[in-house]
This record gives C-alpha cells, sequence and structure tokens, in this order.
C-alpha cells in the first residue's frame, strides 16, 4: 500500500526539521526537503521497520543468550541514538536481568550539570533573539545541514538578517570542518583546553589582568567583552570530555554572575533526549545504577561503564546503540553484545563480540525544546522488544 506522509519530523541531529514529505510504496520511499542526514536516518528508520521482525541468525541470538544466562556480572551501557521507549525498556530489562546499567559518560559531566546547572533557552530564542553565538566544540553548519536555512538565515522576530548575527567558534580542530561559515575561529589544543578554561575563569574572576596564555586572552576578549555588549548570546556546547565539561560549566557560572549567557547543549547524532534524565525517571538516579534483588544502588565512581570495563571488573556488556568508549571495550576480554539499530555491513572478527540488530530508533523522541515527537507514525506495524531477542 501507497502512504503519503506530510510535515513529518526527522529526527536524524539536533534541528529535527518538520516539513518532510514521505511517500512510501512497495518499490521504495521518496523523501523531500530532507539534508544528507536525515535521509540516512529516514531511509535506515523506512528500511528497519520494512524488514521481518527477526533478522538476526539464529546462531547468534542463541550465543548472546547463552552469555548473557553465563554472565556473573553484566553492564548495560551506553542507551545513546534510541528512542524514548526502547530506553524505558532496556532500563526494565536491566532491572530484571539485575545488571549494571550506565550511559558510559563520565561522572565529572553529571556532576558539572547537578552541582551549577546552567542558563538554558530554545532553538526558538536562538533563531529570533541570537546576536552572538559561540560554538564550542561543535560545528552546526557540518553537523546539521540545514541549520543556516532553519535559523541563522530567516529573519526572526528580532533579529532580521544573517549579518545582524555573530557566529564565533571556539575547540579543537577534530571538531571543526567548515571554518569559512564562522565569523571568528579560537582554536584549543585538546591537551590545553582544560588549562585554558581555568586561566580564562580565574581572569575572569580577578580585576587585574593575570598572565595568561594567548588562547585565553582571546577567551577574556570574547565572554568579557562580545558577551557584554550582546543583547541575547548563546554558547552551543558541544562534546566536552572530563573536566573539561565541569571547567566550562563553572566558566558559565562565572559569566552568570555579571551577565547572561544562555546555552543549548548540542550533539552530532540522532536526537532522542538525554537517557540520563530516563534512568532518573524511572529509578530516581541519574545514572551510575546496579540492580539488586534488594533494590537499586548508585555509585557513579564505581559504576561508571568505562571504569568498569577498563578494570575488568563486568564479564558481559550488552551496548545499546551508538557508544564513544569503543577503544576501552576492544581491549576488554570481556564478551560484548552490540545491538545496534542501523544496516549496516559488519566489521567485527573478534570471538568475543556479536552485534544483532534491533530497531530501537522507531518510538518517541524529543525536539531541541523539549517537545515529543513519534517516529513510529512512519512505522508499518509493531516492532520487537529487546526482551524478545534474549528469550526464545
Amino acid at each position: 500500500m501507497n502512504r503519503r506522509l506530510e510535515n513529518v519530523t526527522c529526527c536524524g541531529c539536533g534541528l529535527l526539521c518538520d516539513d518532510i514529505l514521505l511517500e512510501i510504496s512497495t518499490q521504495g520511499a521518496s523523501i523531500s526537503n530532507a539534508c544528507s542526514r536525515g535521509r540516512e536516518f529516514l531511509t535506515t528508520l523506512i528500511e528497519n521497520t520494512s524488514i521481518s521482525a527477526n533478522p538476526n541468525s539464529d546462531e547468534k541470538l542463541k550465543t548472546a543468550r547463552q552469555w548473557l544466562k553465563e554472565s556473573k556480572s553484566p553492564l548495560m551501557c551506553s542507551l545513546q541514538g534510541i528512542s524514548l521507549e526502547m530506553q524505558a525498556e532496556c532500563i526494565r530489562f536491566a532491572q530484571k536481568e539485575q545488571m549494571i546499567l550506565s550511559t558510559g559518560k563520565d561522572s565529572e559531566l553529571t556532576f558539572a550539570y547537578q552541582k551549577y546547572g546552567g542558563s538554558g533557552c530554545s532553538f526558538g530564542e536562538l533563531r529570533h533573539r541570537c546576536d552572538l553565538l559561540i560554538c564550542f566544540n561543535f560545528d552546526p553548519f557540518t553537523q546539521w545541514r540545514r541549520f543556516s536555512e532553519r535559523f541563522l538565515e530567516p529573519a526572526g522576530r528580532f533579529i532580521k538578517s544573517r549579518n545582524d548575527r555573530k557566529v564565533i567558534y571556539i575547540g579543537s580542530s577534530k571538531h571543526l570542518e567548515n571554518s569559512e561559515a564562522f565569523d571568528e575561529v579560537v582554536l584549543l589544543d585538546d591537551k590545553n583546553q582544560l588549562n585554558t578554561l581555568v586561566q580564562t575563569r580565574l581572569s575572569l574572576q580577578s580585576d587585574i589582568e593575570q598572565p595568561a596564555s594567548t588562547e585565553s586572552q582571546k577567551l577574556c576578549q570574547i565572554f568579557r567583552g562580545q558577551v557584554a555588549k550582546s543583547q541575547y548570546p548563546i554558547l552551543l556546547q558541544g562534546s566536552a570530555e572530563f573536566g573539561v565539561a565541569t571547567q566550562l560549566t563553572q566558566l558559565l557560572m562565572e559569566i552568570n554572575k555579571t551577565m547572561r549567557l544562555h546555552r543549548i547543549a548540542a550533539g552530532s547524532g540522532i536526537h532522542t533526549g538525554s537517557p540520563q534524565e530516563t534512568i532518573l525517571a524511572m529509578t530516581g538516579f541519574p545514572d551510575h545504577v546496579s540492580f539488586r534483588n534488594d533494590g537499586i544502588e548508585y555509585d557513579p565512581q564505581r559504576y561508571c561503564a568505562n571504569r568498569l570495563v577498563a578494570r575488568e571488573e563486568v564479564d558481559c556488556v550488552i551496548v545499546i546503540g551508538e557508544t564513544d568508549f569503543t577503544d576501552v571495550l576492544e581491549n576488554s576480554s570481556a564478551r560484548i553484545i552490540h545491538v545496534m539499530h542501523r544496516l549496516e555491513k559488519s566489521t567485527v572478527s573478534s570471538d568475543r563480540t556479536i552485534e544483532l540488530l534491533w530497531h530501537s530508533i522507531a518510538g518517541t523522541h524529543l525536539r531541541a525544546d523539549g517537545i515529543p515527537v513519534p517516529a513510529k507514525v512512519i512505522t508499518a506495524g509493531k516492532l520487537p522488544t529487546l526482551q524478545s531477542l534474549f528469550e526464545k
């Protein structure tokens, strides 16, 4: 049967464009208005929901079930790039199997947001009010292909054209692909990001100019000078590892004592909402929990996923969706079951790793402003559950 779906919201990146036209038939799918990333996401979603309910081989499933059954210390991690319903199902499955559950994100980042918070805003405010946009370790022009078209170039309520905005990039060169799109670029070496942010924060705290690096001086000019003169400055924050996340948040707190710098957390992958928030809603803890017979134990230091794997404290790891510590997994002796949501050629050659396909992207996602977006409207029927993969 042919299906025509208008004004579909694409969850391929953080922009969540809502003007996509889909025409689905037995011969294939026609996708209009989507960028290359959006086409890839929507094509994968349509393909995944049109194939059989169980695309995995019986041999793989049998082995994965046996590994989980034999495991004495199982870990479930990641939960990145999947829908809210699938996140909730993963948490219920981990609780049923009495597993350790962690998103794999370092506890420093969690602590930073819990302790210091931030000055948040929506993408609507970015379009209508933002006259200074500072991008930290994130290139929206590359990661979000329609960013200029939908947010920078159109006239907003208070901002009339792209010429009324200044866009600055601050961060590592590895996160920057289109430097010509920015009005100003400040490159920070990965090894020196933490020290530079510390120096900048200390300089902002003191009325007397302190000796600092050239990069720190540039940041002081931006945060003390340009932010102060801006009507509505926004920090678009990308990835930040370990103490960098904490220092960046502390810097934001310091700036907001005398002025206002709003913040939007950006992601380069599928925008689904935070797995940490889903875990918090279902367990009362934001992350790093261990399910036991007598309840839930919360210890962000002990149950952080990459540390557990690196210390060989787990013997079976179920990775759901995308992960950002592949190198740690590769060097571990633990058995790894990677539950993927994309149809792609397997590259696994290890006898301790299994890749399973699970339709985990069809469901409810979140817009950047927190509004739920159902992607399951595209699916043809009921999708298999995670439990069905591991139970006969």
